[in-house]
């Protein structure tokens, strides 16, 4: 079943993107992400989305393995205030 995690938090979205790409450069193969979107809501400022995509939770688990990427994640916590949500797939539809 596909898994998505959304990560909400409050921080500048260019120092995200640049977080975002050092990240997925430090970690290359060892990443199990098959889609990452960065959003930012346009009602509030500051604040940012992101929609991580797995083929599994299973898959998303051995991401959360990686050392950089548990380092990341504390980091977001302990900084932004960074809030995860664990989403398990049920429908999707291509329109």
């Amino acid at each position: 079943m596909k898994f998505i995690q959304v990560i909400e938090e409050t921080r500048d979205i260019e120092e995200a993107k640049a977080e975002i790409e050092g990240l997925i450069e430090s970690v290359g193969d060892e990443t199990t992400v098959k889609n990452l979107i960065l959003c930012a809501d346009r009602d509030v400022p500051g604040k940012i989305v992101t929609i991580v995509e797995f083929e599994s939770w299973e898959s998303a688990d051995q991401n959360n393995q990686v050392d950089e990427i548990q380092e990341s994640a504390a980091d977001a916590q302990e900084n932004t205030g960074a809030t995860y949500q664990n989403l398990d797939v049920h429908h999707e539809w291509s329109l």
